[in-house]
Order: C-alpha cells, then sequence, then structure tokens
C-alpha cells in the first residue's frame, strides 16, 4: 500500500506519481500542487557544501540546507536561491541511508504521544531518494522570530553542548521562560525520548522561542532520532546526564527528575502510564512507516524494551 510523504495514510491511484494527498500539499506548502525540488541527490550535497563554505548552511552534524520556497499562480518550486529561507531539507548520509525515514517516524511517533512537533514530512528527489523536510519557526516570511536554544541560554560554547545535565535543563527553563506548562512539556519530552532510544537530546536540541514578541516559551520539538538504532554502539541511553548518569535509566530516574521540575505527582503518573499504553499504537505507526521490515522489528524492540522499564 503506497502512502502519502506527509501524513503517511493511503493514497489513491491518482495522488501515486507524486505520493502526497493534494490537502497535504496545501497544508504543508501552501500551493495546490507538490512544489518541484529540481535537485538529485549529488547535486544537493553539493549545493549543501557550498553553502557550508558561504556560511549560508544550517548549523549540525547532519547533512542540510535552507530552502526558498518560490510560488507561482498556485505552483512551487523550493530552491537554495532567494529569500525567505522557510524550509529546511535534511539529507540521508551514505553511512546512515535512513536518517530521513528515522526521523520523520519518530515525529509522527511525538505527534500520537501529544508532544508538539515542527511541521515535517518526506519529499522524493528525482533520482528516488527520500529526504527529510520540515519548516523552520524561528521566522515568518522576512520575519525573524526570536530564539535561543538552551546552549546559548547556559552560555556555553556550541562543543561544551554535552556538558550539562536534565535537572540543568530545568533551571534554564525556570530562570527564562514564564510557562508553569514548559516544565511538564519538557520533561515529557525526555520521558518520550528515553523510549524512542534517542541519546543526543544535547543542549542545543531544546530551545525557547517567543513566536508573539513577549513571553519566550518551549519550542515544539524538532530533531528527534532513535540513534541508539542509528548508532548502536553508543550504550548511552541520554546525551545529557540524568541523576550523575547517561545509561541504565529506569522509572525512578524519571519521577525524581519531574519532582525537581516541580511536576505534580499525578501528572507523572499519567504521563507516564499514557506512553506506556502507547506501544501498540507506535508499533502500528512503525509498521506503517517507510522504514525497511528489519528496521521496524529493532524500532519495536527498542521501545518496547524501554516501556518494559517504565511499567
Amino acid at each position: 500500500m503506497t502512502r502519502c510523504l506527509y501524513c503517511n495514510k493511503p493514497i489513491s491511484r491518482d495522488e501515486h506519481d507524486f505520493q502526497w494527498h493534494p490537502a497535504c500539499v496545501k497544508k504543508f506548502f501552501g500551493t495546490t500542487s507538490l512544489p518541484t525540488l529540481a535537485l538529485d541527490e549529488s547535486r544537493l550535497l553539493h549545493s549543501a557544501a557550498t553553502s557550508i563554505e558561504q556560511g549560508h548552511a544550517v548549523p549540525g552534524v547532519q547533512k542540510k540546507l535552507a530552502l526558498h520556497l518560490l510560488k507561482t499562480r498556485g505552483k512551487g518550486q523550493l530552491t537554495v536561491i532567494g529569500r525567505p529561507l522557510g524550509y529546511i531539507v535534511k539529507l540521508p548520509v551514505k553511512e546512515y541511508p535512513l536518517l530521513p525515514e528515522y526521523e520523520h517516524l519518530t515525529m509522527q511517533l511525538a505527534s500520537l504521544a501529544r508532544i508538539p512537533t515542527v511541521e515535517h514530512a518526506l519529499y522524493r528527489l528525482e533520482d528516488g531518494t527520500l529526504v527529510y523536510l520540515t519548516k523552520r519557526i524561528d521566522r515568518v516570511g522576512e520575519t525573524k522570530i526570536a530564539m535561543e536554544d538552551f546552549c546559548q541560554l547556559s552560555g556555553r560554547l556550541t562543543e561544551d553542548k554535552y556538558h550539562s545535565s536534565c535537572e540543568q535543563l530545568g533551571k534554564i527553563l525556570r530562570r527564562y521562560s514564564r510557562r508553569l506548562l514548559d516544565a511538564v512539556a519538557l520533561w515529557h519530552l525526555l520521558l518520550f525520548c528515553f523510549v524512542t532510544g534517542n541519546s543526543d537530546m544535547h543542549l542545543k536540541n531544546f530551545s525557547l522561542y517567543a513566536p508573539n514578541g513577549d513571553d519566550y516559551i518551549l519550542t515544539p520539538a524538532y530533531d528527534l532520532l532513535p540513534t541508539n538504532l542509528i548508532l548502536p554502539e553508543d550504550r548511552e541511553e541520554s546525551a545529557l546526564t540524568l541523576r550523575g548518569k547517561k545509561n541504565r535509566l529506569k522509572k525512578e530516574d524519571f519521577v525524581c527528575l519531574a519532582q525537581q521540575y516541580g511536576i505534580h505527582s499525578k501528572t507523572v503518573e499519567r504521563l507516564i502510564a499514557r506512553i506506556v499504553g502507547l506501544q501498540k499504537t507506535f508499533f502500528e505507526a512503525i509498521e506503517q512507516s517507510f522504514l525497511p521490515k528489519e528496521a521496524q522489528k529493532a524500532y519495536k524492540a527498542l521501545i518496547a524494551e524501554r516501556i518494559g522499564r517504565l511499567s
């Protein structure tokens, strides 16, 4: 069964060529037809390398590039030229060819857990390669929105993004964010990352922004990947220490963290029960994803083991 690269629901025969529902195209791009991206993987990689040299690429280890959506009479073209650069494309790399599929799926799992995420989708290039697309949240049109990641907020250099703790995240949040709900959202995201094997949530993967120009709030989740599957040699379960450790984490560790964040015990138990109860739903989403069967099997095994520690 062929599925939409945005919502992952089945598509009709008429939609097979582009693998997008028209309604999904309208929602994600604001156009009546799927925008073109007239570059194959090799040319995109070349553009990314050139942009890095010129200082125009999006920071990070993964190959990614900011794109402009040029709209003309309801149609669109994604291009590396022009402003505003409202989209980001992330490319697979030779060593880890399934990065786009993993990220798109993990972001969908986060949505199933009621965790707000940035808008995202998969896109098939001319050569058949799947890439990951996401909308930028640090700007609306040409207007930039104030946004700072936790590495910046803590006064650390980028190379020190792993030199912190989950407890410190809460302190940063309390210092700059006025929303009590942000503490719950942050803790819930950390719990989800543990369940999905994300051991790379460092300081730069959490941010505050001011979408209304006044109070800073926690941004929707982004950069969610099951790194324990992608890098099986990495035995750590968290990028930042939790109660002084990065592995062998268990329910008690997250309960203690919630207490430090000032979250009521009933809220903690409710959210843990919710994510434990989502195992079947997660499995169904994985089985309907664009991952190959072996990768699906490994992802389900990881989630089952992590949920087992929370039960």
